[in-house]
């Protein structure tokens, strides 16, 4: 059973989330209310999920945060605001999720997510990119999500593990790829017109464009991408579209 811990300074709080994870059964949990409680747990046990409170009564700047991610466990963090300072630590530390803390409706969102991360250690990403750096950074925020990720930098390779891999939910595929000394040149787009050949009805395809260009955005479409990500996007938008074509 997956390991969960909540740290969340409201005893309210607290109490919800213990009733909707007791109903919920799929968690063993631990709730402390404090960043010194959540230091003398992480030093005993090892948790794979995390729900926590940016704002402690010990620690009100998010050290929390990084206090998991030393003990590499990416929390969803439950915040009063969003505001530019917490969107920036979003964008730079290791965080599954934001989640205004309102609303009762949030902490049954929060259970839902959680279950959510657990369903997705069964769903393969293929990633299709020339740039090294750029497949670990995707493979990064996909691993946050526990995705499994398979990567790889030319269209050969990608067919190669599309034919032995068949359970590969989504691929993200860049234009410009890597070339195969001797074989034909394929780049992403041409990549995408042979996959959409091999009948893999259930693979989604998100293509990665460089710039907001109609032109080379409705060519991928054309040929059979389900979506597309311009360059520059959030983590937000990434997640969202990621979420929307693996429904």
């Amino acid at each position: 059973m997956s390991k969960l811990l909540i740290v969340e300074e409201s005893t309210i709080l607290c109490g919800i989330f213990k009733r909707l994870l007791d109903q919920d059964a799929g968690f063993n949990y631990d709730i402390v209310q404090s960043y010194k409680e959540a230091q003398e747990y992480l030093a005993k046990y090892r948790y794979e999920f995390s729900v926590v409170s940016r704002t402690l009564p010990d620690a009100n700047h998010g050290e929390i945060i990084a206090l998991l991610n030393k003990h590499n466990v990416a929390p969803i963090v439950y915040t009063n605001s969003i505001d530019e300072d917490f969107m920036e630590s979003f964008e730079s530390a290791n965080i599954v999720e934001y989640i205004l803390r309102h609303r009762y409706d949030n902490v049954k969102y929060v259970i839902s997510r959680l279950n959510k991360l657990k369903q997705n250690k069964q769903k393969t990403i293929i990633v299709v990119h020339k740039s090294e750096i750029y497949r670990r950074y995707i493979k990064q925020n996909l691993s946050l999500h526990n995705f499994k990720v398979i990567l790889v930098d030319s269209a050969y390779e990608a067919l190669q593990k599309l034919e032995v891999h068949k359970d590969i939910a989504l691929m993200i595929v860049n234009g410009e790829l890597s070339q195969v000394n001797g074989l034909e040149n394929v780049d992403g787009l041409e990549l995408v017109r042979r996959v959409r050949k091999m009948n893999l009805d259930r693979l989604k395809i998100i293509a990665l464009a460089s710039e907001s260009n109609s032109y080379a955005t409705s060519f991928f479409l054309n040929e059979g991408a389900d979506d597309y990500l311009i360059n520059q996007y959030s983590r937000d938008e990434f997640y969202i579209r990621i979420y929307q074509n693996l429904k």
